[in-house]
Order: structure tokens, then sequence, then C-alpha cells
């Protein structure tokens, strides 16, 4: 069940990263088209791919997290056991699930700001801000499923059913 969600939060954000990028560079090539051909461009056009830009690159720090190829600075990784390993993801994914639940809690006091205090010529552009809580909050969620939804290690597995000498 948890597996199936996951498979299908992914191919959500896999389409609305898909297109974003897409849209973004097809609005960047008609602005570069009406410029160079008409001379003439839409002020709008920029204001959209600024926020096209946010939304890629936060679609694709969802999808990163979802598939574990995140930034990651653990700078013990190299010195600690394969078990000790093991131990600790759960710990620290439930950490970083909060850190990211923290970080979306203050992305809506930002969005609810930014809807009081944006001049009304400017409320179009609203919408694209309710990219950062919603990111992060599915950042948290792809944290906390990659480890339930996780099998142990193959390594770890094998050490502990067979004993293999050599290995902790």
């Amino acid at each position: 069940m948890l597996s199936k969600i996951n498979k299908l939060l992914f191919t959500a954000e896999s389409w609305f990263a898909a297109a974003s990028l897409f849209l973004l560079l097809l609005l960047s090539i008609f602005q570069i088209l009406l410029r160079n051909i008409l001379d003439f461009g839409y002020p709008e056009i920029d204001i959209i791919n600024r926020n096209l830009l946010v939304l890629c690159g936060m679609a694709g720090a969802v999808l990163a997290t979802s598939n574990r190829s995140h930034i990651k600075t653990d700078a013990l990784n190299s010195l600690l056991s394969p078990t000790l390993k093991n131990k600790l993801k759960l710990p620290l994914a439930i950490f970083a699930s909060c850190v990211c639940l923290l970080l979306a809690y203050y992305s809506v006091i930002f969005v609810l700001d930014e809807w009081t205090y944006i001049p009304i010529n400017e409320r179009w552009t609203l919408p694209f801000t309710l990219i950062y809580p919603v990111s992060f909050t599915l950042m948290a969620c792809h944290f906390l499923l990659n480890e339930m939804i996780d099998k142990p290690p193959a390594d770890i597995a094998l050490d502990s059913d067979n004993k293999q000498p050599g290995h902790v």
C-alpha cells in the first residue's frame, strides 16, 4: 500500500516537474522570438519564467528526495559500520522529516504574509508561492515513506543470516 502511494506520488511529481520545465522552455523560446523578431516582449512572461524556475527547482528537490539522491552532508558515513548505519536510518529520516515540516510551516506563514502585503496588481503571482509549503511537505513524506518501505541493505541481511567473517 505504501509503495503504491510512493509510486503514485513519484509519477505525479515527475509529470509536474516535466510540465513545468516544458512550459519554462516554451515561454522562454516564445519571449526570445518575440524580442528578436518583433522587438517586443511581454514583461509578465519574465515573471512567470522566474516562478517556473523555482517550481522546477523545488520539484527537482522533491524528486531527488523520493529517489534518495538528495544532497547528503553525512561526514561520518564512511566511518560507521553498516549495522550502525542501518540503526541510524530511521531516526535521521524522522529528523529530516521534522525539519522539512518545520520549513513547510514557516513557508505557509511566508505565503500568508505575501498575500497580505503584496500589491494588488501582483496578486496573480501568488499561486506560484504555494510550491514552497507543498514541496517541503512532500519531502517530509518521502523521507518517512522511504524508510517505511525500505528493506535492510543486502550486506546487512547477509551478515545477520550467514555470520560471514570479516563483517561487523
